[in-house]
């Protein structure tokens, strides 16, 4: 990875780019930074307003959906990112904690599989300042019936 390049540009190159940001649909802040730290609420991978393709992951979600829709939340994620960071991903300087939820059955052995989509798009935007600790938590259910969400916490310069 050239140091020239900025987060956007290696998104690029690797045929990703940053969607139209989602607002979230209830009263609470996406995103908060306090100092050098940036705080990511739950982000849902919404694509027009919305989640696409709703349920849980072994039952009416196909693993591949479930990661494609991971990805999205990841790349939602960063929109926030460029938001807290004034605008400039390059000034996130690092994934500090990330976490993944993924609505599924209790028979769905996937969940670690579907969270590599999310970790995926931060490294290839940050490089080894991407790579983060991580939880991956299967659940009931999540917000508006989706399949996946997560929620990070990243560091960030003046």
């Amino acid at each position: 990875m050239t140091t020239n390049t900025t987060p956007e540009d290696r998104l690029r190159a690797a045929g990703l780019a940053l969607p139209p940001r989602e607002d979230p649909a209830y009263d609470y802040l996406p995103v908060r930074r306090d100092g050098n730290t940036v705080y990511l609420a739950g982000t849902l991978g919404k694509e027009n307003g919305a989640v696409q393709n709703l349920g849980k992951v072994g039952a009416e979600i196909a693993e591949a959906e479930a990661a494609r829709q991971m990805k999205i939340c990841a790349l939602q994620a960063l929109n926030w990112l460029k938001e807290a960071a004034g605008g400039d991903l390059g000034r996130i300087t690092s994934i500090l904690q990330l976490k993944c939820y993924i609505a599924c059955t209790a028979e769905f052995d996937g969940i670690s599989r579907i969270a590599d989509s999310a970790t995926g798009v931060f490294v290839t935007a940050f490089g080894e300042a991407g790579k983060h600790p991580r939880s991956v938590l299967g659940m009931m259910r999540l917000p508006q019936d989706a399949p996946v969400m997560i929620d990070l916490i990243a560091g960030v310069r003046d």
